[in-house]
């Protein structure tokens, strides 16, 4: 009886052992099963590796401009990968335009929008949309009424610009003179001008400001007219503040037309080629200079790191210079 109990344990123990060992055969995979694995592991790393290509969309409020130009220049420079992809939008000064275009954009799926706020606060609705679409925002050129409403800011610094036109108008006045300004106080940017240049002028007595006048739009066409006033209603006029060169190219035809520029000295900001021209045949005394190139190169750079998931700075101030006869050649 015990040779039989012997038997029958014996063979239990052999038909465990035979369990083991197909258990473990199961579990462990074999060297080909391993290596498929491994291939499928690295091919999913390496998909989800690759970033999908980035969708930038840009609001510029005005594509004649050569400042506009040239920050859009400095934009597509500024891409990353060859698949990145900028999508530009001329608003030609025209708010309801500007929110149609970014609406589109919006449809398009864009990642990360930039806009150049043609009104600081009529672009809140715009601003709105961005947001309920989840879609982050960076204004440039131009700070908007509501900053919590976008990412990050990235101006120039506008106050500075309207101090340093003050100082070249004073110096070309010698101190004492009548002056009219050409402003567009919708945008933050230019009123930030023209406070800047009004704030600076109160330290020089001998100078008056007689007139100011706003554009309908920043351009030569709005402005000729607004000097053709100024001229009619003041028989002495001895300099004109403009905010941009587009309103100086008009203001400079203007007192040609009235045989008045040579005794009248004109002063803007945006330090252009075209600004830069009409300081080289001293028909303009000075341009406070933005840096266009920098102000476009940051707006990439911060949307980058945006989708990256980076902290921005809220907001980003490029310095400013000025341009006289003294300097426009270096």
């Amino acid at each position: 009886m015990k040779k039989v109990i012997g038997i029958v344990l014996s063979a239990m123990m052999v038909i465990s052992l035979a369990a083991c060992s197909s258990t473990a055969n199961n579990s462990a995979p074999s060297q080909s099963e391993a290596q498929t694995t491994a291939a499928v592991s690295s091919e999913a790393k390496g998909t989800e590796a690759k970033q999908k290509p980035v969708k930038i969309g840009v609001s510029a409020p005005d594509l004649t401009n050569v400042f506009f130009i040239q920050i859009k220049e400095a934009m597509q420079k500024s891409l990353q990968n060859p698949e990145d992809e900028l999508i530009i939008q001329d608003a030609g000064g025209d708010q309801n335009k500007q929110m149609n275009d970014v609406m589109d954009m919006i449809n398009q799926g864009c990642d990360v929008i930039c806009i150049s706020a043609i009104n600081s606060e009529g672009v809140r609705a715009t601003l709105e949309a961005c947001k309920e679409a989840g879609i982050p925002v960076i204004a440039f050129n131009t700070a908007v009424k509501n900053p919590e409403l976008v990412q990050c800011t990235v101006v120039s610094d506008n106050i500075e610009a309207g101090k340093l036109c003050a100082q070249a108008l004073a110096k070309a006045l010698d101190g004492k003179g009548k002056v009219v300004e050409i402003t567009y106080s919708t945008t933050e940017v230019c009123y930030n001008r023209q406070s800047g240049f009004e704030e600076e002028m109160k330290n020089y007595p001998g100078i008056e400001i007689i007139q100011t006048k706003d554009v309908e739009k920043p351009k030569s066409d709005y402005s000729q007219p607004i000097m053709v006033d100024f001229i009619n209603a003041n028989p002495v006029i001895d300099g004109v503040f403009t905010i941009n060169d587009p309103t100086a190219r008009g203001a400079i035809a203007a007192l040609k037309e009235a045989g008045r520029l040579d005794k009248t000295k004109v002063v803007s900001i945006d330090g252009s080629d075209e600004g830069k021209g009409f300081i080289r045949s001293g028909e303009m005394v000075a341009s406070a200079a933005q840096d266009p190139a920098g102000i476009g190169a940051t707006c990439i750079e911060s949307a980058y790191r945006l989708l990256s998931g980076m902290t921005i700075e809220e907001k980003v101030v490029v310095p400013m210079s000025i341009i006289t006869e003294e300097n426009v050649g270096k």
